[in-house]
């Protein structure tokens, strides 16, 4: 018999709203996740976190051709000397590294067709890989913004950092949602100017509005964080249902709202997801050519499937291309 999905083994009040007392209670779950990452994993770690990104440390990794911004005093002459061409050693570097989870509340995340709105499954995916970053000694912070309003926590030890992240989800979901301006440039230029080399970065978003300005503005940062991107996406926005009216609405503190959603023909749902396969394929070349990752997640997903597949990056792939 199949075993149930993570997603059963959870049980969340609402899929609209989220709680402290519930971010908190998700610290078990996030044990039961390092476990099963450990099991899946050909080589345990031991001791203090190891990064991701290459640098320098105690454990040699690789030599592979220099590249500009690397350590020239890691140049391995030999290998130099040999091949012609300019090679670099590097080492597993093995610290306590700051980790940083940037929730995306604005309006647009506060909507789902299935599953869960896209800001809460923000909101409970930085809870799990929060509480793994706590349990592996990380330093964790973060940024929380909505349309018009911001918060930033700097990466502290212990749970502090994560208590005071799960306080500004708190404050942002009461928030009343104003679609409007430009909080996402303005929190992404915070994090240019405030991360530092070497910092983990998960950016959990719908990347709504990232244009050539939000990638300029990244800018050199993307050469010097080791970035996670998290694309959430209702199932809606990647394909259209059958042509028709479709009866729409969304609730807020202060009001409710209702439209219908009128499909035309198979052409327009053909182009339709045709866009949206063009702006995912754009979105995740501008991460992974710089040795990013990234992770295009459902709103219908369990939020412990995909914390396990962002922890488990050779499980990727396949599963990605699962989710559409």
């Amino acid at each position: 018999m199949k075993q149930p999905s993570n997603q059963r083994q959870l049980e969340f009040a609402s899929p609209a709203s989220t709680s402290l007392e519930e971010l908190l209670n998700l610290r078990g779950a996030a044990v039961a996740l390092q476990r099963q990452v450990r099991r899946k994993s050909a080589a345990p770690q031991s001791g203090g976190s190891v990064s991701r990104r290459l640098g320098r440390g105690l454990d040699f990794a690789e030599v592979r051709e220099y590249q500009p911004g690397d350590d020239v005093r890691m140049i391995d002459w030999k290998v130099t000397a040999r091949t012609g061409t300019t090679h670099t050693k590097l080492f597993v570097e093995e610290r306590e590294r700051p980790v940083l989870l940037l929730i995306d509340f604005r309006a647009n995340m506060r909507f789902a067709t299935r599953g869960m709105y896209k800001s809460m499954l923000a909101a409970r995916l930085a809870a799990l890989l929060g509480w793994c970053a706590v349990a592996a000694h990380d330093r964790v912070g973060g940024f929380v913004f909505t349309d018009d309003w911001h918060s930033e926590i700097r990466p502290q030890s212990g749970r502090r950092g994560l208590m005071a992240l799960f306080r500004a989800v708190h404050h942002a979901q009461k928030r009343v949602p104003v679609p409007s301006g430009d909080q996402f440039i303005k929190t992404l230029k915070r994090l240019r100017h405030s991360v530092h080399a070497g910092s983990t970065v998960v950016l959990l978003s719908d990347f709504h509005s990232f244009d050539e300005e939000a990638r300029k503005t990244l800018g050199s940062a993307l050469n010097a964080m080791d970035i996670v991107a998290v694309h959430l996406c209702d199932p809606l926005e990647y394909s259209l249902p059958p042509p028709g009216n479709y009866p729409m609405s969304s609730k807020s503190a202060e009001k409710s709202k209702r439209w219908i959603l009128s499909v035309g023909s198979r052409a327009e749902r053909d182009r339709y997801a045709q866009e949206f396969q063009a702006r995912q394929a754009t979105l995740k070349n501008l991460f992974v050519q710089q040795r990013h990752t990234y992770h295009c997640v459902s709103t219908k997903e369990a939020p412990l499937d995909v914390a396990l597949r962002i922890l488990s990056p050779q499980r990727s792939d396949a599963a990605e291309r699962e989710v559409v």
